[in-house]
């Protein structure tokens, strides 16, 4: 799509919607957790305050090695980032 479209952009566009009163979406991988993607879950009245993240492994070797593309710290950042938003 050009210019290029996120899902944070797609659940505000479906939010607005009339006759769409919940949306609720399964997040597959952290590394689509952006801070437009949470303000956006936050902002969107449709839009269900829940995230499904996948915890993997605490090991960054064995992160690193099923190839994950994220460490166990980027994914406590993530946890801390949702908490603060959605407490």
């Amino acid at each position: 799509l050009t210019p290029r479209r996120t899902l944070a952009d797609l659940l505000r566009y479906v939010g607005q919607e009339r006759g769409i009163d919940r949306i609720r979406f399964l997040t597959s991988h952290p590394r689509y957790i952006t801070d437009d993607l949470i303000d956006t879950v936050c902002e969107t009245p449709a839009v269900c305050e829940w995230f499904h993240i996948p915890f993997q492994s605490g090991d960054d070797e064995i992160l690193r090695r099923m190839e994950r593309g994220y460490t166990a710290q980027r994914y406590l950042q993530i946890v801390d980032r949702l908490r603060s938003r959605m407490p």
